[in-house]
Parts: C-alpha cells; sequence; structure tokens
C-alpha cells in the first residue's frame, strides 16, 4: 500500500467518544479530532457518518499462581514459574498484583487444568474470572476510516483469545506445532496489513483512540520475535499463553483509557 501525494483538506475524525459501560449513563465525552489527508493511491469511502461500535464483556478464566501487594513480590512468584517452564503473568488489579500461569476461554477448561496440576503435579492454584467490561463508543468520521477503527478494535481481541487456544490445543494434541506457528503468522499478516492501512488512512497527530491502536500493534513486532525464538511445541505454547494475557491486559487497558 503506498502513501503517494495525499489531498491535503479532506475531513476530520471525530472519534470522539460518548463512552458507555456496561449500559450505564455516557461517562464521558471526548472530541479527539486530527486533519486527515486522503491518498490519492488508496481511494476509500469518504463519506462522514456517526457510527456505534459495542465492545462485549469478555470474560478469561485465568489460573492464578498467588495475590501479592507489591509489583516486586509478584515478579519474583512470576519468574520462578517462568524458571518451571511456565509462562507467568503479572496483572496489575487495583492496588494488587496477580500472578496467572494461563488463561482459558471456558470455566470448566482452566477448572480441568487446575485439577491436573494439583493432582500430577501438587501445584495449588486458584480461579480468578478476568473480565474487561462491555464499552459503546460513538464514532464519527469518514466510513474508510471508521472501518480502520473498528478492525483494529477487533484484531485485538481476536488475536489475544487465537493465542489462548492455540496454546490450548496444542497442549492438549488437537493441533500440531507447525499449526500453531501458521496460526501466529497468520495474526501477524494480520496486525502488520492492519496497520499499513491505519498509517496510510490517518496521519500524525493521530486521534487518541487510533494512537493507541497503533501502539498495539507496534508492540506485536516484539511479541511475534519472541514467539518466532521459541523452539518446540512447549516452550512456543509457554510463549503464546504469554503474549495472550499481554494482549488482553492491553485491550482491558484501552478500555480503561477510554472511559476515564
Amino acid at each position: 500500500m503506498r502513501r503517494g501525494l495525499v489531498i491535503g483538506t479532506a475531513a476530520m475524525i471525530a472519534l470522539g467518544l460518548v463512552i458507555r459501560h456496561g449500559g450505564r449513563a455516557a461517562l464521558t465525552a471526548q472530541h479527539m479530532m486530527a486533519p486527515t489527508a486522503t491518498p490519492v493511491t488508496d481511494a476509500y469511502d469518504e463519506t462522514v457518518v456517526t457510527r456505534e461500535i459495542t465492545l462485549p464483556e469478555v470474560s478469561w478464566y485465568a489460573i492464578q499462581t498467588g495475590i501479592y501487594s507489591t509489583r516486586a513480590a509478584a515478579d519474583e512468584k512470576r519468574d520462578t514459574y517462568a524458571r518451571r517452564g511456565a509462562p507467568g503473568y503479572v496483572n496489575q488489579d487495583g492496588e494488587k498484583w496477580r500472578v496467572y500461569i494461563a488463561c482459558y476461554g471456558a470455566k470448566e477448561d482452566a477448572a480441568a487444568v487446575r485439577e491436573r496440576l494439583r493432582v500430577n503435579q501438587e501445584v495449588e492454584t486458584f480461579l480468578h474470572t478476568w473480565v474487561c467490561p462491555e464499552m459503546t463508543l460513538r464514532l464519527t468520521g469518514m466510513v474508510g476510516q471508521l472501518d480502520v477503527v473498528e478492525a483494529g478494535l477487533s484484531w485485538i481481541s481476536s488475536a489475544a483469545a487465537a493465542l489462548r487456544d492455540n496454546a490450548a490445543q496444542l497442549d492438549g494434541g488437537e493441533c500440531t506445532l507447525q499449526e500453531a506457528q501458521a496460526a501466529v503468522e497468520a495474526i501477524n499478516s494480520q496486525v502488520r496489513m492492519w496497520r499499513e492501512t491505519a498509517e496510510d488512512r490517518f496521519v500524525k497527530p493521530y486521534p487518541e483512540l487510533v494512537a493507541m491502536e497503533i501502539s498495539l500493534a507496534e508492540s506485536w513486532d516484539g511479541k511475534f520475535a519472541a514467539l518466532c525464538e521459541a523452539e518446540g511445541a512447549t516452550a512456543f505454547s509457554a510463549q503464546m499463553k504469554l503474549q495472550a494475557m499481554a494482549i488482553f491486559d492491553e485491550s482491558c487497558a484501552l478500555r480503561q483509557a477510554l472511559m476515564e
């Protein structure tokens, strides 16, 4: 996708959010505007519309090894599990820090893994429901730009779930290492394509939401590199779990930032 010449007087996207959380009244209204240049070489629908996007509540079921009052203590626990081959992820929850070693989309799946850890390895864990709250955004801008914004919100949540589920399938022998690696390559292609499109359809300074989405897309590069360096099914599964938890955490943080 080439940037080419631009028409500098296009419109602006008012990613300006009437944000609702869990069906309650609007929490805030912000206008985050930026002039938008339209690449001549990449025509798209410039009709200005208002669109409402609802991000549903998402619950993950985390296998938690501990909850701590300091980040240092949580990091020490995480590192202990990392040395044993478990991913170990620290999530801040208010003034506490939780350490997770895996997450699942279904409560029964997490419960089954917890039971195997207890019986086979004598490891006691806890089940924590990790919730990313529902949020509704009302966005105004060009159709072609809103499509990019909505696609960005979609890849963030779908990438996290894909990594989480492929790790579980690899652990259970339901897919091969090669199939899991192919799934990660597909995510990488999607993220790179989305980032290239976003950077073509918006110019700096980006609207706040777009800037946050692009930042997450940029951080994917490091995650992908870590996945590529993992050798063998066990190490690859551990990295998928770790990066899935990181992306989910970032997704929750994005929503929280928009609601503040």
